[in-house]
């Protein structure tokens, strides 16, 4: 019986577009100034990145699966440009850096989704909401007072980058938290 209930432990993961070092180390500095000022941590459990398929559950035993999939990922696309200006929000509820509209990151955006489905499609899931891609200083543990305050702050704040988008990576939720288990360049 206790075989079994751990044949059936269930992971979160996620697939993104990770930051390079870089900007991870400057839009740190951001999320830092938040859980300093307010308490914010939750951001500080993912490397910085624009997320393509949305976190979900699935099966531990599934996992070499899944990075397989991740590996046999195939896309048209040739490495492209992402531009990273400035900030924004959605309500009073996520604090982030504004990304460009990007074409091309749509498209990998859709058939990241496309591809993943076809394997695991009772774990990821079709997201309804327009594709929005953004990278996260504060979410769910930001009160709306905190808000108020922290976008005073970032609403006179510059902030531009870019950096040049090649590869997705699966990452998986361990000890609280994001880390990269698998890479895949196009």
């Amino acid at each position: 019986m206790q075989t079994k209930e751990l044949n059936n432990i269930h992971r979160m993961y996620y697939v993104a577009v990770v930051c390079p070092p870089e900007i991870d180390e400057k839009v740190l500095q951001y999320k830092h100034w938040m859980r300093q000022r307010f308490g914010c941590k939750a951001a500080l459990k993912s490397p910085a990145h624009l997320t393509l398929i949305a976190p979900f559950w699935l099966e531990e035993e599934l996992e070499q699966t899944l990075k397989e999939t991740t590996k046999q990922f195939q896309t048209e696309l040739l490495p492209f440009e992402i531009r990273l200006n400035n900030f924004d929000h959605f309500s009073n509820r996520v604090l982030f850096v504004h990304t460009e509209a990007n074409e091309s990151l749509a498209r990998l955006q859709f058939e990241t989704t496309e591809h993943f489905q076809q394997q695991f499609p009772a774990a990821v899931k079709t997201d309804n909401r327009p594709f929005h891609p953004h990278v996260t200083i504060a979410n769910r543990d930001m009160s709306p007072s905190a808000f108020l305050k922290a976008w005073e702050h970032f609403s006179k704040e510059d902030y531009a980058a870019s950096f040049i988008a090649d590869q997705i990576s699966l990452l998986k939720l361990q000890e609280g938290k994001w880390h990269v288990i698998e890479e895949k360049k196009f």
